[in-house]
């Protein structure tokens, strides 16, 4: 028979025996603390080890946890609570003292003067949008006007935007104000405080009291809001634009040029040789939609497209260099495939066949301009391209 084993006999692996609490401590309380514990090891430590523990009972500190508990668990009650927050506490004015009479009017005089600035921009777009020369689509058209009609409602948008900003500056309380926020709704104590501070911020604007101020931002404000209404009845210049999208420069019996100005003569162009060309018309290098690209191969290479026999001269072909994708510069061209490629989106075309399509997003073939040589040698083009330009539009006709 085995004979059981007492507490503190017999083999127990080094380990003593847990007792029962008693008097509502726990083993760990019993044993006592873990600062005397780590002073004054016991027959516990393995191996016979009795050094001491350098920790001191200054270096220690005591924690209750279970009253850490409580207490978390009475702040996490105190916080499940929704308290309305203090009401918001304003600084005293910084930096700027009150005014004497006559700075404000100073002050107001200027913002004022922002505010009718903003008027004249929006008279000055109206003026500019409905009675400056202007047609869309034409050469000889003013350069100016676009940049006018930008200018013009700059001047609106910034007359109104410089007013409030000189307004706030010199003419409102600078105040800070300090309040704890919470992520929910806020009580009726607080809703109403907010509606006070509102009321009073409309007060300290001085809105009620300085009537040139008001007056000068309804008007200014008013006019801001009429700035886009001619769009919305017109395009003006811009109306019925797709008839200006269907042609470019090019006419009959118009020269092929270079960027320089100078026209383009039969046999300048090597074989396999490209050259930028443009209309020899007034602003000719500058209109966007009238660039072309001069090809010179063999003839035998070329495969014309059906009704295009005499569209090219002895192995000199022109096409658009408008990409029919997004509308980038075609302007790589690759003498042995005799393929021009767009750097942008990688469409590519053969040159030797109309231009086709044979690779990329590009869905059209490049416009073909037909072109003939003159009395003198010169390169002349037979009229516009043979379909519009560019990538497709809404009202471009299939």
């Amino acid at each position: 028979m085995s004979t059981p084993l007492t507490p503190g006999t017999g083999d127990t692996g080094g380990q003593q025996p847990t007792s029962e609490p008693r008097g509502g401590q726990t083993s760990a309380e019993a044993a006592g603390s873990i600062r005397d514990r780590l002073r004054s090891p016991g027959p516990q430590s393995s191996g016979g080890d009795t050094r001491g523990s350098e920790l001191t009972g200054a270096d220690f500190q005591n924690t209750d946890s279970r009253q850490q508990l409580r207490d978390s668990g009475r702040d996490e009650g105190q916080h499940s609570e929704h308290h309305a927050p203090e009401p918001a506490e304003l600084d005293q004015p910084r930096g700027n003292e009150p005014l004497d009479p006559a700075q404000a009017r100073r002050s107001e005089r200027k913002v004022a003067s922002l505010f009718l600035l903003s008027v004249l921009g929006v008279v000055g777009f109206f003026g500019v949008f409905w009675f400056w020369p202007f047609t869309f689509g034409v050469e000889e058209g003013n350069p100016y006007y676009t940049p006018l009609l930008g200018l013009t409602m700059m001047i609106a948008l910034f007359g109104i935007g410089a007013g409030a900003v000189v307004w706030a500056k010199e003419l409102m309380v600078d105040e800070e104000a300090v309040q704890e926020r919470h992520p929910f709704g806020s009580p009726a104590d607080e809703r109403t405080a907010t509606v006070a501070a509102i009321q009073q911020g409309f007060q300290d604007s001085g809105l009620p009291r300085r009537k040139l101020l008001r007056n000068s931002l309804l008007l200014g404000a008013g006019s801001l809001a009429a700035l886009p209404v001619p769009l919305l009845f017109t395009l003006g210049p811009y109306a019925h634009k797709e008839r200006a999208l269907e042609k470019t420069a090019w006419k009959k019996g118009v020269r092929l040029i270079r960027q320089n100005g100078t026209p383009v003569k039969m046999g300048d162009l090597q074989i396999g040789a490209v050259e930028s060309v443009f209309p020899d018309v007034p602003r000719g290098t500058k209109i966007a939609d009238s660039p072309a690209l001069l090809i010179r191969m063999r003839p035998e290479v070329l495969t014309p497209l059906p009704g295009r026999d005499d569209w090219a001269v002895d192995g000199h072909i022109v096409y658009s260099s408008v990409c029919t994708h997004l509308g980038c510069p075609v302007k790589l061209y690759e003498q042995q495939t005799h393929n021009l490629l767009c750097p942008c989106h990688q469409s590519t075309f053969d040159a030797a066949e109309g231009a086709l399509v044979k690779f990329g997003p590009a869905s059209r073939p490049l416009p073909q301009l037909a072109i003939s040589v003159d009395q003198d040698g010169y390169f002349i083009a037979q009229g516009d391209f043979n379909e519009p330009v560019g990538p497709s539009y809404w009202e471009r006709k299939p």
